[in-house]
C-alpha cells in the first residue's frame, strides 16, 4: 500500500524486515520480489507520483570536471525514478565486460532472463543472426574481421512507477512511504551494523524506522551522498574506511558524427541498425569489436551504429530561457523548463529536418555513426560532498566525471577498424571526421546520463565499497542497489543489469532470513 509520509504522526516508528530507500527500478524491483505475508518491507520514496520542483531541488549539485548535464535535471526524483525518462535499449553485458567482476556471466544470466519480463521486452534472445531479414541483416562475420554485430532490445520504456504501481498498493507485506526523506543512517558505536534510519519529509516532519536488513537504492550519485553525509561514527562517511566511496564514476560518453560513410542506400546490411519491431520486440543492430580485438588493441568495449544524417536519434540542442524571464523563477524551475522544451522543440523540427535531409542535403548512401564506450574506470573521476546544504540540511554533491586522456585516439581507432571492415565486405567507405575535414565531433560530445560505479562492487575492501553480495563492507546489515555497485560498464544502458543485480540480491536477502 502506498502511505505518504507528510500525514504520519510525529516521531512515528516504523519495524519492518527489509528498509529499501530509492524507488526506481532497483528499488521498485527489490520491493515487489523480496514482500510477502511473512516478510514485511519498507520501500521509501523521497517525491510521489508526480514531478515536483521542490523535491527535485534535492538533487542540485555542482559540476566541476567534463562538462555535464546539472545533476537536477540529470535524474528524476518521484515513483519510478530515472525511468521516468529513460531511452529503453538493453543489452546483457557479455563474459568480457563482467572480467574485472567478483561475479561472472554464468551467475548473471538467469537474472537477466526474469529482467527481460520486468523491463516488458520480447524474446530473451540477443544472436543478431536470428532477427535477420531480407531487408535487414548483419555485416557478414569473415574472419580476421574486427567488429562483430550486437542487438539492441528496446523497452516501451517500462515506467516503473506506473507500470508497477498497481503492484506496489497490492503485495502483500509491502509498504510505500512517499514524500520521505533519507537524512541519516544510525549505526552501532563500531558501525558494524546499521540501528536504523531517520527520515524526513520537506514540511518538517521526522520519523524513524528500524530493519533486520537496509538497502540503499537512491541512484548512482545519491547512494554516496547519503553515505557520505551519514557521518557521526565515521567521519568520512559510512563504507569509506578505505577511500573508495563516490570514487570511479562513470558514464557513457557518445559521439555522433565520428565519421562519413558512403555505402549503397539498398544494402540490406545498412537497415540492420535500423529501429524495427519483430516477433513482438523493437530491436537495432550495432557493431562492437572482437574480444580478440578488444584485448590486442586496449579498447574499451564500444558499440557503433550507422545511420542516415536525420536518423542518429541525437539528443536535442540545449534550450535556454532568456535570462528576463529566468530571474523570475527558481534555478531549479528554469531548467526543468529548459530541459522538456528542448525535447519539445526537437520533436516539432523532425519533419523539417527529414525534409531538409532528403531533397538538399546528402545523396542517398550518405551516414554518419552513433560512437558509445564505456572507458576504463578511473579512481579520480568522483562524486564528494560540496558547498552548501539542501532544505532538509544535507550537504550538497559536487562530480567531476573524468574520461582517459586518449579518449579521442580510442574513438577514432574503433572507426578505422569499422572502415577496413565496410571495405573488406566492399560495403562501403569511411571518412574519420576531425577538425582537419571541418567537422570536429568532439564538440557535440555527449553523455548517456548513466551514473555507475561509485560504490563499486569488489571482494577487496581497499579496491571497492561492497562486496559481491552488494553488502557494505565492514557493515553487517547494509546493502546497495543499482549500478553505482558496478566494477566496470559495458556500451549499453544499465537499466536492466539493475533489474538482474535487484533480483540476485533479493535472492541473498531471503537466503539471510532463513
Amino acid at each position: 500500500m502506498f502511505v505518504d509520509a507528510k500525514k504520519l504522526s510525529k516521531n512515528f516508528s516504523i519495524d519492518v524486515d527489509v528498509c529499501i530507500v530509492g524507488a526506481g527500478a532497483g528499488g521498485i524491483t527489490l520491493a515487489r520480489d523480496l514482500a510477502s505475508r511473512n516478510r514485511t518491507v519498507a520501500l521509501f520514496e523521497s517525491g510521489s507520483f508526480e514531478y515536483d520542483a521542490d523535491t527535485q531541488a534535492l538533487y542540485s549539485g555542482a559540476v566541476v570536471g567534463h562538462d555535464f548535464t546539472p545533476l537536477d535535471r540529470d535524474r528524476l526524483r518521484f515513483l519510478g525514478g530515472t525511468t521516468n525518462h529513460w531511452g529503453g535499449s538493453c543489452r546483457p553485458f557479455d563474459a568480457l565486460d563482467l572480467a574485472d567482476w567478483p561475479i561472472g556471466l554464468d551467475v548473471l544470466e538467469p537474472y537477466y532472463r526474469r529482467a527481460h519480463e520486468i523491463c516488458q521486452l520480447g524474446p530473451y534472445n540477443y544472436d543478431p543472426a536470428d532477427w535477420s531479414t531480407e531487408d535487414a541483416r548483419p555485416m557478414p562475420s569473415n574472419a580476421g574481421a574486427n567488429l562483430k554485430s550486437g542487438l539492441f532490445h528496446y523497452s516501451p520504456p517500462t515506467h516503473f512507477g506506473t507500470v508497477y504501481r498497481d503492484d506496489l498498493n497490492s503485495t502483500d507485506g509491502l509498504t510505500v512511504y512517499l514524500n520521505a526523506n533519507l537524512i541519516d543512517i544510525e549505526t552501532s558505536d563500531d558501525a558494524d551494523r546499521v540501528t536504523g534510519l531517520k527520515l524526513a519529509c520537506l514540511d518538517g516532519k521526522q520519523f524513524h524506522a528500524r530493519a533486520r536488513h537496509y538497502v540503499l537504492a537512491a541512484g548512482g550519485i545519491e547512494n554516496v551522498r547519503l553515505l557520505l553525509n551519514a557521518n557521526r561514527v565515521q567521519k568520512v562517511g559510512l563504507g569509506n574506511q578505505f577511500d573508495q566511496l563516490g570514487r570511479y564514476f562513470m558514464d557513457h560518453p557518445y559521439i555522433i558524427g565520428g565519421a562519413t560513410v558512403l555505402a549503397d542506400a539498398s544494402s540490406p546490411e545498412m537497415r540492420f541498425f535500423t529501429m524495427r519491431a519483430m516477433r513482438g520486440s523493437v530491436v537495432a543492430g550495432h557493431l562492437c569489436p572482437t574480444d580478440e580485438v578488444r584485448r590486442r588493441e586496449h579498447l574499451p568495449p564500444f558499440a557503433i551504429s550507422i545511420f542516415t544524417l536525420n536518423g542518429t536519434g541525437a539528443e536535442p540542442a540545449p534550450f535556454a530561457l532568456p535570462q528576463v524571464l529566468r530571474r523570475n523563477l527558481s534555478e531549479e524551475r528554469a531548467n526543468q523548463i529548459d530541459f522538456y522544451l528542448s525535447r519539445l522543440v526537437a520533436e516539432l523540427e523532425k519533419p523539417a529536418d527529414w525534409l531538409f535531409n532528403k531533397v538538399w542535403r546528402e545523396p542517398p548512401g550518405t551516414y554518419t555513426t552513433l560512437y558509445i564506450c564505456g572507458p576504463d574506470p578511473d579512481p579520480q573521476s568522483r562524486v564528494m560532498l560540496g558547498d552548501g546544504v539542501d532544505a532538509l540540511g544535507m550537504r550538497r554533491i559536487k562530480l567531476d566525471w573524468r574520461l582517459p586522456d586518449n579518449f579521442e585516439q580510442q574513438m577514432q581507432r574503433a572507426h578505422e577498424l569499422l572502415g577496413q571492415d565496410l571495405g573488406r565486405a566492399g560495403l562501403g567507405r569511411l571518412r574519420i571526421e576531425s577538425s582537419a575535414t571541418g567537422h570536429d565531433p568532439m564538440q557535440n560530445m555527449n553523455h548517456g546520463h548513466h551514473h555507475m560505479g561509485t560504490t563499486r562492487m569488489h571482494n577487496d575492501p581497499h579496491r571497492g565499497v561492497v562486496d559481491a553480495d552488494c553488502r557494505v563492507h565492514g557493515i553487517g546489515n547494509l546493502f546497495i542497489a543499482g549500478s553505482s555497485v558496478f566494477t566496470s560498464y559495458a556500451c549499453d544502458d544499465p537499466t536492466m543489469t539493475i533489474v538482474a543485480l535487484a533480483l540476485r540480491l533479493s535472492n541473498h536477502l531471503k537466503s539471510l532470513a532463513t
